[in-house]
């Protein structure tokens, strides 16, 4: 086997990570990590302050990282990958034509409101089979065709933000399959944007770049002598697109047998589905607000989002700032020995979307339903962690019933899959045992797709010999009260939706 090494540039909603991947014996070794945190930052006046992300400071973390990443050995390409949704307006020079508002600002829920009122929803999911969010692209977007600065005007390109760094560092303008497809006005059948619901949203289509996909693409530009010379690249130096949606690149390097796992993209979100060779937009599927994202080789990732160690990370900074400095072994020691159900909550409850405060909005929350409000940080992080693995099981049960699908095993990777209560606590909600991938999914996804995009390789059995292997972790009798309490007391959180 020839030896590859590349750059897998990952960007997360609260940190980001440069990575050197290489080819080994043994499959896929990352061997230099360069890490640096990531947050949305208010920009503007007034009433028009928003959530937004800092571009600079992103690209700061990125250049620092390729160059530490580069001095350890030469490099065959890199490439970028990101969350979905967020994207930036470029002008006739390339420049941004206004700051790159993030998902967690609120600017788009009026124009949400109106597009889906207007379009229908059975419309709208039937082209597009993407899920019901009020910060997805389309009502950005939306958002964006309203706005009194009028930034259409000036912008002559939309790209997401893989795209966008990518931009920054060859000079492409080009989007990429994934990411384009989890917009919700793209085509997965047709491979295109959808003109209607653009011309709806009040959208140019000159703005829309073209669509490649990552794995089957050459390379989308090159690093040019200048920038390569700041970087410690050669120039000439390919960049690709690899999977550029987080996820995508997360399931791409996730060690999945069969029909029967089901994979949680487990980080800021948990992203719970499955792997299929189809879309499916059934009513059932859009009842159940799943979404149908386009993976490599062709597939489908059918999934729902569970706000994940989003609203823990959010009480860690909180607590912080409060004097108490708590790292991520302390907490799952405390929750470890917190009282177990005590107090549920529903995760994704709009009001702990936006950045701030999270301890007492979610003692808000938690008090609105009825149940103790935690007393003590360890009891809250419990309330969280028995929280998101109810709605992670829920959401397990209602994407195999909808795909009919009977399950075998959940595949965890990303960071949460290092949280060994968290993995207990989903394999005893769902019944169903937890193996692991690796921590460093996404970073790996993202090689293997650039790789796979080198050597010409076109299904995912061809990457069997670079991808991690699967670890057993949690049998639904690790906690066994646990568990007894979920199948005799019927302890769901869709109990909590009754409530709320």
């Amino acid at each position: 086997m020839s030896t590859d090494r590349v750059i897998a540039v990952d960007l997360g909603a609260s940190s980001g990570r440069v990575a050197g991947v290489r080819t080994t014996d043994g499959g896929l070794e990352i061997d230099s990590v360069h890490r640096f945190s990531n947050a949305p930052v208010q920009r503007g006046s007034g009433g028009s302050r928003r959530w937004c992300w800092d571009v600079d400071a992103i690209m700061k973390g990125v250049s620092e990282g390729i160059r530490a990443v580069a001095s350890h050995g030469a490099v065959d390409s890199i490439a970028v990958d990101s969350w979905a949704v967020d994207y930036g307006l470029l002008d006739d020079r390339g420049e941004l034509v206004a700051p790159v508002t993030a998902y967690r600002d609120e600017r788009h829920a009026e124009s949400s409101a109106r597009l889906r009122a207007e379009l229908g929803d059975a419309a709208i999911y039937g082209r597009t089979g993407i899920q019901f969010q009020s910060f997805n692209t389309l009502y950005q977007l939306a958002a964006d065709a309203v706005d009194p600065a009028r930034p259409f005007d000036r912008a002559r390109r939309m790209l997401m933000i893989p795209d966008l760094v990518a931009h920054r560092l060859c000079g492409s303008v080009t989007g990429e399959r994934t990411n384009a497809g989890s917009t919700q006005c793209f085509d997965l059948e047709r491979d295109a944007w959808i003109p209607e619901l653009l011309e709806a949203a009040g959208v140019p289509m000159r703005l829309m770049p073209e669509v490649v996909a990552g794995e089957t693409a050459g390379p989308i530009g090159v690093i040019g002598p200048a920038i390569a010379e700041a970087h410690g690249l050669a120039a000439g130096t390919a960049m690709r697109a690899t999977a550029t949606h987080d996820t995508a690149a997360a399931v791409a390097a996730a060690p999945l047998a069969g029909p029967g796992d089901v994979f949680i993209s487990s980080g800021t979100w948990s992203l719970v589905g499955l792997e299929l060779g189809e879309s499916i937009r059934t009513p059932a599927a859009m009842r159940i607000n799943a979404t149908n994202e386009p993976g490599i080789f062709g597939t489908t990732r059918f999934l729902r989002n569970v706000a994940g160690l989003w609203l823990l990370q959010e009480c860690r900074r909180a607590w912080a700032e409060d004097g108490r400095d708590l790292d991520w072994a302390t907490l799952a020691s405390m929750a470890e020995a917190a009282e177990p159900f005590r107090s549920l909550f529903d995760p994704d409850d709009p009001g702990l979307a936006a950045p701030g405060g999270m301890p007492g909005r979610i003692a808000a929350v938690i008090a609105a339903t009825g149940d103790p409000v935690p007393e003590d940080d360890g009891a809250m992080v419990r309330a969280i962690l028995d929280s998101v693995s109810l709605r992670t099981a829920d959401a397990i049960h209602s994407l195999a019933e909808v795909a009919g699908r009977r399950l075998d095993r959940v595949v965890v990777v990303g960071g949460g899959a290092a949280n060994g209560l968290l993995n207990r606590l989903i394999s005893a909600c769902s019944g169903l045992p937890v193996v692991v991938g690796s921590t460093e999914s996404t970073s790996l996804g993202n090689a293997v797709v650039q790789i796979a995009s080198s050597r010409g390789l076109r299904k995912r059995a061809d990457l069997a010999g670079l991808l991690p292997v699967a670890t057993p972790v949690a049998d639904p009798d690790d906690l066994p009260e646990v568990r007894r309490r979920v199948v005799s007391a019927g302890v769901r959180l869709a109990a909590l939706d009754a409530k709320t």
